[in-house]
C-alpha cells in the first residue's frame, strides 16, 4: 500500500477513536499481513457487535442493525468477485 494512503487511513482511524491493535498493525505490517489482520479485526468485531445488540435499543439499536448490514453487504460483494 502507499505510504502516504497508510498514513491518512492511520490518521482517520485515530481520530474515529480505533483500536490501539489495529493502529498498530496499520503502521507496521507488510500489505499482506495487514489485509489478514484487518479481516481478522473486522470479523471479531462483527462478532463483538451482534452479541451485544440485544443489550440495545431505540436509535443505537438501529444504527448497529444498519452498520452491520452495510458490512455484510460489502464483505458478500467482496467474497462474491473473488
Amino acid at each position: 500500500m502507499d505510504q502516504e494512503v497508510r498514513t491518512e487511513l492511520y490518521l482517520a482511524l485515530l481520530l474515529l477513536g480505533a483500536d490501539a491493535i489495529l493502529l498498530g498493525a496499520i503502521e507496521s505490517m507488510d500489505d499482506k499481513d495487514l489485509l489478514v489482520d484487518l479481516r481478522n479485526w473486522s470479523e471479531a468485531r462483527l462478532a463483538e457487535l451482534k452479541e451485544w445488540l440485544p443489550t440495545m435499543s431505540g436509535e443505537q439499536l438501529e444504527e448497529m442493525q444498519q452498520r452491520i448490514a452495510q458490512y455484510e453487504s460489502h464483505r458478500g460483494s467482496l467474497k462474491k468477485a473473488a
